[in-house]
């Protein structure tokens, strides 16, 4: 199924260039794919950081760079032939683009100019249970979280899925208990690696003090660090997943970014964060956050 989707993405790539002289809605895109909106919105987001109406007048505007500067093109038959409601619409999205207009970048030459390049599905890594967009970083403060933590195995995790139990667990026994709850849909996942066999785990809420924790349950502080994010997708509920689904996600991580992207592992912890107002039966997205820095040359 997550083939299929590749396929179905990469049609709506070639769909995009073929009728790239068009009004293109979102509406005609999702009818085009039959994939829903809600879908087809946020695989433009993860996979090219763009909405898909920026990725669309973004192409647009790389595409008209030909008429622009080879063809000498009149400014108002290229926002024409390229469907912008008018010719200062067209001068606007160029200079918002590009910080300058498409007469002064006609007059000064073709110079160093970053523009959108086409997408394809090669921008996301199949996996067996899903498939996973390349990460994006981020600075992000320090998060308060109170949950339920707990020693794991490893060994005992891979043929329980302790760790999936625990989260479904907290959910419904604990998360209505917590008060000062600031995401009251965000599930946080947090491990520390202990040892080479057993990690703590402590399924949480994010919340805005740790003053108020009630009985049985864990208050800590996560410091501001800067995090590698990889986005995990797949095609059941994200309370499902479990190790199994994981693994290759690890696998991904541990032999391709660390070996090709010039970033490693800051710190011995690293959390999953699941957003349960995104979640559907036959959807889920789960955000692995890993503390990051630059590799020493």
């Amino acid at each position: 199924m997550q083939q299929d989707l590749l396929q179905t993405l990469d049609t709506l790539f070639d769909y995009i260039e073929e009728h790239i002289h068009e009004k293109l809605t979102l509406d005609h895109l999702a009818s085009v794919t039959h994939i829903s909106k809600f879908h087809l919105h946020r695989m433009f987001k993860h996979a090219s950081g763009q909405l898909p109406g920026e990725y669309i007048r973004s192409r647009k505007l790389a595409r008209s760079l030909e008429q622009l500067v080879d063809l000498n093109w009149k400014i108002i038959d290229i926002s024409g032939h390229y469907s912008f409601e008018h010719e200062q619409s067209y001068i606007r999205a160029f200079k918002q683009a590009f910080g300058i207009t498409p007469l002064q970048y006609r007059k000064q030459g073709a110079g160093d100019l970053q523009f959108t390049a086409r997408m394809t599905s090669s921008m996301i890594t199949l996996l067996p249970y899903g498939y996973i967009f390349k990460p994006v970083y981020v600075r992000k403060p320090a998060m308060k979280l109170i949950g339920v933590q707990s020693r794991i195995r490893y060994v005992d995790n891979e043929e329980t899925y302790e760790a999936n139990s625990a989260g479904n667990h907290f959910y419904e026994e604990y998360a209505d208990r917590i008060p000062n709850v600031l995401y009251p849909n965000v599930y946080i996942g947090l491990t520390n690696e202990i040892k080479d066999h057993h990690s703590t785990y402590q399924p949480s809420i994010e919340v805005t003090s740790l003053e108020q924790i009630p009985e049985g349950l864990n208050g800590i502080e996560v410091p501001a660090n800067q995090y590698a994010v990889f986005k995990f997708v797949c095609d059941f509920h994200p309370s499902l997943i479990n190790i199994d689904h994981l693994d290759s996600v690890w696998t991904f991580i541990d032999e391709y970014w660390q070996s090709h992207s010039g970033y490693v592992k800051s710190d011995a912890y690293y959390f999953e964060r699941i957003d349960g107002s995104l979640a559907e039966e036959h959807y889920g997205e789960l955000d692995i956050y890993i503390p990051a820095k630059q590799a020493v040359l």
